[in-house]
């Protein structure tokens, strides 16, 4: 594991998102998109490996419940700054798509396809909501200004 990942800030960003039990009355993670994502999160950092063979194919994705959005662009925010950009090399298992994607899906309700660019990811997004995008961009660049001063 290279390193790059801060898997501590990830399941802090997640445990934000998670309604708790007070909305859900029990955690039944194999259920749960951020279930799933934050059990995923443990087993990668207990691994020390950034990836999970067949991750995408476990999401949960008929977990309708209704997450706070913004919660969840920011969320989305956080596993795009996480994101190496590796284009060509980008890998589906990988934990930081499998994170996104989940979190995708209980946002606008479906993933996005991720060619391995966050550029390239903004512009497939507008096309499928463009509002949702806008949001994402426009915290994704807070961030990136944060990051530069």
């Amino acid at each position: 594991m290279e390193g790059n990942i801060d898997f501590n800030v990830l399941i802090q960003e997640m445990g934000k998102c998670c309604l708790t039990e007070n909305v859900c009355e029990t955690c039944d993670k194999e259920k749960c998109l951020v279930g799933y994502c934050k059990q995923s999160l443990l087993t990668t950092f207990k691994q020390q490996d950034e990836f999970i063979d067949g991750g995408m194919d476990d999401i949960p994705y008929d977990d309708l419940k209704a997450f706070d959005e913004e919660t969840l662009i920011n969320a989305i925010v956080f596993t795009l700054n996480q994101c190496k950009n590796c284009h060509l090399y980008h890998d589906e298992d990988c934990i930081i798509n499998i994170i996104r994607s989940a979190m995708e899906i209980a946002l606008i309700g479906q993933e996005q396809d991720y060619k391995g660019s966050t550029l390239v990811y903004f512009t497939d997004l507008q096309s499928t909501n463009k509002v949702i995008a806008d949001k994402i961009y426009t915290a994704f660049k807070e961030i990136q200004g944060k990051k530069e001063n």
